[in-house]
């Protein structure tokens, strides 16, 4: 069942690789831009529940800031340890210039 919320827009994500976070309905979220395209992960890491917007972002991975786990941006897949659990990713439609995702994880 989809859940989209409208988020932001295009252009308050004016950086490309930034880790921008929002709540959304409660939950923590990071929004990443890449030119056109924008992905959204939980703002969580899942080894130490850290927030992952305190991350840098290389190609598309994000790097937690506390130990150094890896994370795909457009997957949420574990790309290194210490994390062996994936984060939530959501979903993300463009409508315009809206950003909106859909809070049931893909």
């Amino acid at each position: 069942m989809s859940r989209w919320v409208k988020v932001t827009t295009l252009d308050a994500l004016q950086a490309d690789d930034v880790p921008y976070p929002f709540d959304v309905d409660g939950e923590p979220v990071i929004l990443i831009r890449k030119g056109n395209e924008v992905y959204a992960l939980q703002d969580v890491c899942t080894h130490m529940e850290y927030p992952l917007h305190d991350g840098r972002i290389e190609d598309f991975a994000i790097e937690c800031a506390y130990h150094g786990a890896r994370f795909d941006i457009r997957t949420g897949k574990v790309l290194a340890l210490p994390a062996f659990v994936p984060v939530p990713a959501y979903p993300v439609r463009l409508e315009g210039r809206e950003v909106w995702i859909d809070l049931e994880p893909g």
